[in-house]
C-alpha cells in the first residue's frame, strides 16, 4: 500500500467518505469535505495511517 494526498476513503462504519492529505512535517491526516481545516482527525505516522486504512477504509476508485 502506497498513501498519496489527496486520495479518497470511505470508512467501512460509517460510509463517510474521507480525503487522505499530507501535511508539511510529513505527517497524515483524514478530513471531509465540510471540515475546512477546522476538525480535521489526528495527525499520524506513515505507518500508522496505513494500518488504519487497512482496518476501516475502503479506496474509492478513481472513475
Amino acid at each position: 500500500m502506497r498513501l498519496k494526498n489527496g486520495n479518497f476513503y470511505t470508512d467501512s462504519r460509517t460510509n463517510k467518505v474521507y480525503r487522505l492529505n499530507e501535511d508539511n512535517k510529513g505527517s497524515w491526516y483524514l478530513s471531509t469535505h465540510d471540515d475546512e481545516d477546522n476538525n480535521q482527525m489526528s495527525r499520524t505516522s506513515g505507518r500508522n495511517m496505513m494500518k488504519m486504512l487497512k482496518s476501516f477504509y475502503n479506496k474509492v476508485n478513481d472513475s
